[in-house]
C-alpha cells in the first residue's frame, strides 16, 4: 500500500474557563505522491478551504497583541517609563516574528523637545500604550491578508528612543534616554521562557528606522540566541530602512530631522545616541567614522545573518529628507500644474538608478520602482509585486530555501502561471488557456508520469541490490553519519554562506528597472497630496514639467511634430500606455 503524508493544518478548539485557544499540528504533506496518484486539484482545495475555515474556529474575536513591559525596569524609554513589547502567542508554532516599528529620530536637545511637543511624542513615552493591538500585514492573524505568517508568534515592539534602534545612552537629569540597541536586548531575553527558546526561525523585522534597527542589530540579535536558543535560526527583514548619504536637492539649515540631510542628521544622532554598531562594520569604518554604518548598502556586506532586503526605489522618506518636493507647490498643486522640474525629475532618476545600483549585489531583495515608503504593515502588503512575484510569495520563497521550479512566478499578463499558496492548493489561472497550451501541458504530464514509473523501477532495483549487500548498506550508513556530524559543524561556522547557498535559485531578486516611479507597477501603491489627500498622477506631473519636445518624442518613440500637437492629458495617456505595456511585455 502507498504511502501518502499529508500537510494538513489542524485547528484543534479547546474550551477552557470559557476561553477558546486554537492549537495548530503540522504534518508533511508529500506533493509528488499524491500527483502520482492521478489530478489533485479538488482534494488541495479542499484541505485549503478546510484549514481556512477551521482557523476562527472557537475563536469568538481575533487574538490581540497583549502588552508587557520589561522586567530589567533601567532600560527605559526616552521619558524614563518603562519600555516594553506587545505579544501573541499562536500555541504549536515554532515561527516567531519581532517587529521594531519606525517612526524616525531626533539628535539633540532642541530636535527632541520639538518632537517631544508634536505628535511624534508617543514615539518618545510608554505612558500611554494601549493594553492590546491588533496586528496588520506581516503580523495578521486573518490569513486573507497574510497568508504565510498568520500563524507565527508575533511580537510587536513600539519605538519609544528616538535612536533608530541603536541607542545606549541611559538618561542624564532632566534629559532624554536612548536605549534603542538595550530595549531589543531585553525583549529577546524576556521572550525566552515564554518558548523563544523553543523556536525553529525567528525573524527580525521592522519598517523605516524599525528597518534601519534590524540591519544595525541583527547579527548582535543572532549572537544572542546561539547563547540563549542555540537551536533557532535568526533571519532579518529590513523593510524602507535602506536610505543613501548622498546631497539633498535644496540644503536648508538642519534644526529638525525633516530638514536635515540623512548625512548630517546621523552624524549627529550617533554622538547623542552613543550609537551601537555592528562590530564587523566598526572594522570596516572605525573611530569618527562609524556613523556610515547606519547606511544599509556600507554594512551590508559585513553582515553574516542572513536578511531580505524589501526597499522602494523612490522611497518617499528619503525624497522629504533630501527636499526634491517643493512643499509650497504640493500644497497649492491642482493635477495641471507644474510640481516637479525638468532638473527634479532628473534628480529623482538618478536617485532610483542609485538605489538599485546599491542593491545589486544584495542577496534577497525585493524593490518596486514606486514612490511611497513602508510595505508591511499594510494591509495590501501581499498583492504588491515585481516582475508577478509579490512579496509575500518572494519572503517565503526566501524562507525556505526553495529552488526555481517550486517557487512558481505569477504575471500580470494573459499567460496561465501558478501563485504559491500556504496550504498548497490547486495552480490559480491568471487567465484563459489556449488549446495549444492545454495540449502542452498533458504532454508534459505523460512525460513526468513516465519519468516517475523509471524512478520507482530504479528505486526497487537499487532495493534489492541493498538486500543482497547488507555489509555495503551498514558502511553507507556510517558514512552519512559522519557527513552529517561534519555538515552541523559547518552550519555553525558559516551562517550567511549557507544561506546565501541555499536560497540562490529562489525568485527573491527583484528588482524592478523603471525610470520613474509609479511608471512601470500598476501595483504600486497609490500616491496622495499630503494637504488635499487628492491621488497624485505622475504621468500628468511629468506631462506638465516643461520637458522639451524632441526628449519626449524620444521617450515615447514618435517625432516631434507628433508631441508638439498634444497636450498634456494625451502625453501622460501616452505615457501610461507606452509605459505599462513594456512591463507587461
Amino acid at each position: 500500500m502507498t504511502k501518502i503524508y499529508l500537510v494538513v493544518t489542524i485547528w484543534c478548539c479547546a474550551v477552557f474557563d470559557a476561553t477558546s485557544m486554537a492549537r495548530r499540528l503540522d504534518m508533511p504533506l508529500d506533493v509528488n505522491k499524491l500527483e502520482s496518484l492521478g489530478n489533485t486539484d479538488t482534494l488541495m482545495k479542499s484541505l485549503k478551504d478546510i484549514a481556512q475555515k477551521s482557523h476562527n474556529c472557537g475563536v469568538k474575536e481575533i487574538p490581540k497583541l497583549r502588552r508587557h513591559y520589561l522586567r530589567n525596569s533601567t532600560v527605559t524609554c526616552n521619558d524614563g517609563s518603562r519600555a516594553g513589547y506587545y505579544l501573541r502567542k499562536s500555541y504549536g508554532s515554532k515561527k516567531w516574528i519581532i517587529f521594531l516599528e519606525g517612526g524616525w529620530y531626533c539628535f539633540d536637545r532642541f530636535s527632541c523637545e520639538l518632537r517631544w511637543s508634536s505628535k511624534m511624542r508617543r514615539y518618545m513615552t510608554s505612558k500611554e500604550w494601549p493594553a492590546f493591538k491588533t496586528g496588520t500585514g506581516i503580523l495578521s492573524w486573518d490569513p486573507k491578508e497574510n497568508p504565510y505568517y498568520f500563524n507565527a508568534n508575533i511580537v510587536y515592539i513600539p519605538y519609544c528612543s528616538s535612536d533608530s534602534w541603536t541607542g545606549t545612552s541611559p538618561r542624564n537629569g532632566d534629559g532624554y534616554a536612548f536605549l534603542g540597541s538595550y530595549i531589543i536586548e531585553e525583549v529577546v531575553r524576556d521572550l525566552i521562557p515564554r518558548g523563544l527558546a523553543r523556536a525553529k526561525k525567528m525573524f527580525l523585522t521592522g519598517t523605516s528606522a524599525g528597518g534601519t534597527g534590524v540591519l544595525m542589530n541583527l547579527d548582535r540579535v543572532a549572537d544572542l540566541m546561539a547563547t540563549l536558543g542555540p537551536g533557532v535560526e535568526v533571519r532579518g527583514i529590513a523593510d524602507s530602512g535602506w536610505f543613501l548619504d548622498i546631497p539633498q536637492f535644496n540644503q536648508k539649515p538642519c534644526t529638525e530631522p525633516l530638514s536635515c540631510s540623512p548625512t548630517t542628521g546621523i552624524k549627529k544622532g550617533f554622538h547623542q545616541w552613543r550609537g551601537r554598531v555592528p562590530e564587523a562594520c566598526k572594522k570596516e569604518y572605525p573611530g569618527q567614522e562609524q556613523w556610515r554604518c547606519y547606511f544599509g548598502y556600507r554594512m551590508y556586506p559585513t553582515l553574516k545573518t542572513p536578511v531580505f532586503i524589501v526597499q522602494y526605489l523612490f522611497d518617499e522618506a528619503q525624497i522629504l529628507a533630501n527636499n526634491l518636493i517643493n512643499q509650497n507647490k504640493l500644497m497649492n498643486y491642482n493635477g495641471s500644474n507644474e510640481l516637479l522640474s525638468k532638473e527634479q525629475w532628473e534628480y529623482l532618476y538618478k536617485l532610483g538608478e542609485k538605489v538599485k545600483q546599491t542593491l545589486e549585489n544584495v542577496t534577497a531583495v525585493f524593490a518596486p520602482a514606486c514612490l511611497s515608503h513602508e510595505v508591511l504593515l499594510k494591509k495590501s502588503w501581499h498583492s504588491i509585486s515585481v516582475k508577478g512575484i509579490s512579496l509575500s510569495q518572494s519572503i517565503y520563497c526566501w524562507e525556505n530555501s526553495f529552488e526555481g521550479e517550486k517557487c512558481i512566478t505569477a504575471t500580470n499578463g494573459s499567460t496561465s502561471v501558478k501563485l504559491i499558496r500556504p496550504y498548497g492548493d490547486a495552480p490559480v489561472k491568471a487567465g484563459n488557456q489556449s488549446k495549444k497550451s492545454q495540449r502542452k501541458k498533458k504532454k508534459k504530464r505523460k512525460k513526468d508520469k513516465k519519468k516517475r514509473r523509471r524512478k520507482k523501477k530504479k528505486n526497487r532495483n537499487r532495493k534489492n541490490k541493498n538486500r543482497k549487500n547488507k555489509k555495503n548498506n551498514r558502511k553507507r550508513n556510517k558514512k552519512r553519519k559522519r557527513k552529517g556530524k561534519g555538515k552541523g559543524k559547518n552550519r555553525k561556522k558559516n551562517r550567511s554562506q549557507r544561506s546565501a547557498k541555499n536560497v540562490s535559485n529562489c525568485s527573491h531578486h527583484l528588482i524592478e528597472h523603471c525610470p520613474l516611479p509609479q511608471w512601470c507597477n500598476s501595483f504600486c501603491p497609490t500616491f496622495r497630496n499630503q494637504y488635499n489627500g487628492k491621488e497624485i498622477d505622475f504621468f500628468k506631473v511629468f506631462a506638465a514639467s516643461g520637458m522639451d519636445s524632441k526628449g519626449m518624442a524620444d521617450l515615447l518613440g514618435v517625432n516631434m511634430s507628433t508631441v508638439t500637437s498634444m497636450n498634456a492629458n494625451t502625453i501622460s495617456t501616452l505615457l501610461l500606455d507606452t509605459f505599462r505595456h513594456k512591463q507587461k511585455a
